[in-house]
């Protein structure tokens, strides 16, 4: 029996209907040992998808360069995100995306240890309860006093500046793995 817990703009997938449905599946170990392949599929997988927009777009809408920075940078922090935080008896990575006439979906799901999964959970609440400016300046800030990098910086910027909505769900597998599926919802129009 698989136990889920969802937060935040999760969205269940299955039916949609889409232009294109896209799917890959990874090692975690091969992402984590040869980091340039994060990259790499994340370069790949957003000039792909910002294929689907014309080169001439309506007013209000994201063009294509601007689209493909935009997932670029998305699908960069999400891959690398698997290649980090991996773990456990299941190594594999699976990205999938749904592109549709106004939004994208992007999904990437990987495994952790159990036990790892309270402090991702506090986590996403935190990032997904407060104000993405507020929360921005204040991790700024402690990770200034601590010296350290990260922490969630990556999620912030992405919310903040480029509107786009997180979705998480949590799959308890046996009691050895959790899978982690992270959903991001891209809009084609422009904040």
């Amino acid at each position: 029996m698989i136990d889920s817990q969802t937060h935040g703009a999760w969205q269940d997938m299955a039916g949609v209907t889409a232009l294109s449905y896209q799917r890959m599946t990874l090692d975690a170990d091969d992402l984590a040992r040869f980091w340039r392949r994060c990259s790499l599929s994340s370069d790949f997988w957003s000039r792909y998808s910002a294929l689907f927009v014309p080169a001439t777009v309506p007013p209000g809408r994201l063009n294509r360069a601007a689209l493909e920075s935009v997932l670029a940078y998305l699908l960069n922090e999400l891959f690398e995100n698997c290649a980090k935080f991996s773990g456990g008896p299941v190594g594999i990575v699976r990205y999938q995306a749904w592109i549709q006439s106004d939004s994208m979906t992007f999904q990437l799901t990987n495994h952790i240890e159990p036990e790892r999964q309270p402090a991702f959970t506090h986590f996403i609440r935190e990032l997904l309860e407060n104000d993405p400016d507020e929360l921005y300046f204040r991790r700024l800030e402690e990770n200034a006093e601590a010296n350290v990098q990260g922490s969630g910086l990556g999620y912030l910027t992405l919310i903040k500046d480029y509107g786009i909505r997180f979705g998480f769900q949590f799959s308890a597998i046996g009691d050895q793995s959790v899978a982690v599926e992270v959903q991001a919802h891209v809009s084609m129009k422009e904040m």
